[in-house]
């Protein structure tokens, strides 16, 4: 799978999360800017791996961790996973519906499933509207958020929801 590819679909992995939040439609159409300390493409085992201060840049779209993983299966995409400290992730969303913006110390992302995982310290803000814990699961086929607290008893979830004007909501 060529360098240009592997960024296109680590792209549309990390423009899958939640379907709620519609993320600025442009954001494709962008030239892609992925930097990293390094980087190893294993083609035959569908895994390529950024290392060492990651950033990616694509339109709004902009993330940060200490190392991503892509896997692919018969050059489809099937996973990406993002770890480190605090693995940042931000993108505008349509409609001038604010910033979406997710934290945590991993981001798992598998496309078959639509599911997506923020673990550790996780925190989500869409718009106004936040949400955290220590585990924080979404899948974007059945719109399904579950959360939950640490295994230690800490870290409960947490979740601020902000009234909605009437008139837009229509």
């Amino acid at each position: 799978m060529s360098h240009k590819a592997i960024n296109v679909l680590f792209l549309l992995c990390v423009a899958l999360l939640p379907k709620g939040a519609v993320a600025l439609s442009t954001d494709r159409e962008q030239p892609i800017l992925i930097e990293a300390d390094s980087m190893v493409v294993d083609e035959g085992k569908g895994i390529s791996i950024y290392q060492g201060s990651v950033s990616y840049l694509q339109g709004t779209v902009k993330m940060t961790a200490d190392k991503v993983t892509i896997y692919s299966v018969a050059g489809e995409f099937e996973r990406f996973e993002a770890e480190g400290k605090r693995v940042s992730y931000r993108q505008m969303l349509d409609d001038d519906k604010g910033e979406l913006r997710a934290k945590a110390r991993l981001i798992d992302y598998r496309a078959k499933q639509g599911d997506i995982l923020l673990k550790g310290n996780a925190h989500v803000v869409r718009g106004e509207d936040e949400f955290s814990g220590s585990h924080i699961e979404y899948n974007a086929k059945t719109d399904i958020v579950n959360a939950r607290k640490a295994e230690n008893g800490g870290e409960r979830v947490q979740v601020v929801i902000q009234p909605r004007d009437k008139e837009k909501a229509q």
